[in-house]
């Protein structure tokens, strides 16, 4: 069962907390059985390996364990209250059947139950050992990854004859599929809800960066750029540094986002929009590629404004990444690249050009990043970037539809593909209309 005590650097001493319910996860309760399907655990293991129990034999001893575990946690899929009262309402259903004389055959028969495993015995247990492995911010690894193992065995079984059974289809088009996996029957998902109540979640956020730090960075990346000043391969590696923060923070992306930044799509309509007049000037920041709710490739134009108010030039960083790339005679493609040149950066490879910064601002400045922070735990371009600009923006009193507007093309994409047509240039066009409405997300941030 997880406790405070899993957690690195817990701050807590569970010595001095009380707790309500000291069997819990622990034992069974009187009614268990009638809210969800049981077999001794002789049964189980007569179901699974055909004969009785080799005591002092380790496979077995671990087996036996395991149904016990698993039994348990089937029963707490419910908590005491329930069971407890559902019981009563059997037992008041009874008496009411003794005052007709009719007794207990009102009620169906419970069994016997078949001589094989019919409720996903055995892959429980096998989820169970999986729950052992170590984990990356606690003892032992989470639920979600744990839950992973159930979802392979029913795949797998939906690809054999016989896994699935008829679809049907509602009066809207969606349709639904009958699954013979037994890691879908009752018992087994009353065992898996059980199982995560007493596993627990460990929740680590990639923390926010503010907008200290990234002034800090941007700080830091214009003295590399004038050290570099010979060194074509090092500003390029600056710019392309700088212009992930940019992206991120003032484009509020996602590092799944940040990585479809498209060099072509930016060098097409970079012109047109840094040249435009009056607050209609703008960075093109376009994304391409697909995205989660959408068929196929898409493309996506983000406005950011040339300069902020606190004076931060994404217009210059941009300029300088993509001359970077004209000098390499690349000009098309994804703008963050991994080390082949050819596909775009996974996050973990951008995280290897933002975590040496924030380490370099943690050094300078402890008062912004204390020292006691491990980096590479705490932040990622898969969401610091984000979440900081989100709380920037709520800081700075930044309108909610101005938010809402910088953050529309994920409306696009929640819509199921309901603008699956537009090219580049329709969506361009799209974006270019609104442009002294979506820059002020930008503008405003710093």
């Amino acid at each position: 069962m997880l406790s405070l005590s899993d957690l690195e650097e817990s701050l807590i001493d569970e010595r001095f907390i009380e707790e309500g319910d000291k069997d819990r996860f622990k034992c069974g309760r009187d009614g268990d059985h009638l809210m969800t399907p049981f077999q001794c655990e002789n049964c189980h293991f007569y179901n699974l390996k055909g004969r009785a129990r080799i005591n002092g034999c380790s496979p077995d001893d671990l087996l036996a364990v395991c149904i016990r575990r698993a039994t348990l946690d089937s029963f707490w899929s419910r908590e005491r209250s329930t069971v407890a009262a559902n019981l009563g309402e059997i037992r008041r259903y009874a008496h009411i059947q003794d005052l007709f004389g009719l007794g207990a055959m009102t009620f169906p028969a419970r069994g016997p139950f078949g001589s094989n495993d019919t409720m996903g015995m055995e892959v429980a247990c096998a989820l169970l050992v999986r729950s052992l492995a170590g984990g990356r911010n606690a003892k032992h690894v989470q639920y979600e990854t744990v839950r992973k193992l159930r979802s392979m065995y029913s795949n797998y079984v939906h690809t054999c004859p016989g896994g699935t059974g008829d679809t049907f289809m509602s009066d809207l088009g969606s349709a639904s599929m009958v699954s013979t996996s037994i890691t879908n029957q009752l018992w087994f998902k009353r065992f898996m809800i059980g199982c995560h109540r007493r596993m627990g979640d460990v929740w680590m956020p990639d923390a926010p960066v503010t907008k200290e730090v990234i002034l800090c960075c941007l700080q830091a990346l214009e003295l590399k750029w004038e050290v570099f000043g010979n060194d074509p391969v090092g500003r390029k590696k600056v710019s392309v540094t700088a212009c992930i923060l940019l992206a991120g923070f003032f484009g509020g992306l996602r590092g799944e986002e940040v990585n479809r930044v498209d060099l072509g799509g930016m060098r097409q309509y970079w012109k047109e929009g840094v040249s435009a007049l009056g607050n209609k000037r703008h960075v093109p920041l376009v994304l391409a590629g697909t995205f989660k709710g959408e068929t196929g490739l898409k493309f996506f134009t983000q406005p950011l404004a040339p300069v902020t108010k606190g004076g931060v030039k994404i217009q210059v960083w941009f300029s300088r990444v993509i001359q970077a790339y004209e000098a390499e005679e690349i000009v098309t493609g994804p703008m963050f690249r991994n080390q082949s040149k050819y596909k775009r950066a996974s996050i973990a490879e951008m995280d290897q050009y933002f975590h040496p910064l924030l380490r370099e601002v943690q050094r300078d400045f402890p008062n912004l990043i204390p020292d006691t922070i491990v980096i590479g735990d705490s932040y990622s371009i898969y969401r610091s970037l984000r979440r900081g600009a989100t709380s920037e923006a709520q800081n700075q009193g930044i309108p909610q539809e101005v938010i809402q507007a910088n953050n529309r093309w994920r409306k696009f994409s929640k819509a199921n593909g309901l603008t699956p047509g537009m090219s580049m240039m329709e969506r361009y066009s799209d974006a270019k209309a609104s442009v002294p409405t979506l820059v002020r997300f930008s503008l405003n941030l710093i």
